[in-house]
């Protein structure tokens, strides 16, 4: 399975070229030096080798190590150094000009990106550069029923069984999947900002923000639409938007446990809850409330990842 994760990312051209430009961008030919965190096959540090790092350290747990060590023969990439650990088990690593990791999901932060990046400002010497350095986290709410009726089968089992307590689990998870920009609701303020990391600061694991619409006319929605932007460096972003250029990433979508039909002058409010500590590794939890005009609750439902685990 690792090898397979790896044919994804690594044929995905998008995502290659834009951390190669982030490198070009910090590396002084001969001078600097990498510390690449969850280094998988190695790529970024063989793209950094060959842009002119003086040496790169690879950090890496599983068996790819041996694969990274094998392509670097192949390619005659010298300079590096391969640590097999996580780099959050190096008690003094050597202090390096760049620390570079590609941890993200399709939900930004499910491998522990934001802990492993913020960790890794240990490795950095004084005015050393971090790549990626900020994250943006976009939610929308998604007015095509296409997404909620192929995910939400419960009610069409047949043969006369009732799959509804199936359906209450089912729809606590959260679902990866191709989100089109005519999925999305059409105004101008449907695509809202409700999570902002720059991981080079000193940011929670646990954070929590809520977003709100207000709706002039009717309107059914379906579910809500999640996505990114990482600027790797200024002026070199990776954006995973319905509509933006193709990646191997795709969005997020959260399912209704309740249908949204929302009258004029209705308020959506979505709180979300984000928990991304190692122990947790991910976990979500999104509040939907649709309130009227004259303050009182229409629909108030909670759902939570943990609720929709089964194993």
């Amino acid at each position: 399975m690792q090898i397979e994760f790896q044919r994804l990312i690594l044929g995905d051209r998008l995502r290659n070229d834009a951390f190669a430009r982030a490198l070009a961008r910090t590396i002084v030919r001969g001078r600097t030096t990498v510390a690449d965190l969850g280094a998988g096959t190695g790529f970024l540090s063989f793209v950094a080798r060959k842009l002119g790092a003086k040496r790169c350290w690879l950090y890496e747990v599983s068996e790819l190590l041996d694969l990274s060590k094998e392509l670097a023969k192949q390619n005659e990439i010298d300079g590096l150094t391969f640590v097999r650990a996580h780099s959050t088990e190096v008690a003094k690593p050597p202090k390096v000009d760049v620390v570079i990791s590609e941890t993200l999901g399709n939900f930004a932060l499910e491998e522990n990106a934001l802990e492993t990046l913020q960790d890794g400002r240990r490795f950095l010497k004084p005015g050393g550069v971090m790549i990626p350095q900020k994250l943006r986290q976009y939610v929308a709410p998604v007015a095509s029923p296409r997404l909620a009726t192929a995910i939400d089968v419960w009610g069409a089992v047949g043969h006369g069984l009732d799959y509804s307590a199936a359906r209450s689990v089912s729809l606590q998870n959260v679902f990866v999947r191709t989100v089109r920009t005519d999925d999305l609701l059409a105004t101008p303020d449907a695509a809202q900002l409700w999570d902002a990391v720059d991981f080079r600061r000193d940011t929670e694991s646990v954070r929590a923000s809520t977003v709100e619409w207000i709706f002039a006319k009717p309107a059914a929605l379906h579910g809500f639409a999640l996505w990114w932007e990482c600027d790797l460096v200024e002026g070199v972003t990776l954006s995973t938007a319905p509509g933006a250029p193709p990646t191997h990433w795709e969005q997020v979508f959260l399912p209704p446990l309740l249908p949204l039909r929302l009258r004029a002058g209705d308020r959506l409010r979505l709180a979300l809850e984000v928990d991304s500590r190692p122990e947790v590794k991910i976990n979500l939890r999104w509040r939907t409330t649709v309130v009227d005009p004259r303050g009182r609750i229409r629909i108030d439902a909670t759902q939570d990842m943990r609720e929709g685990y089964l194993e």
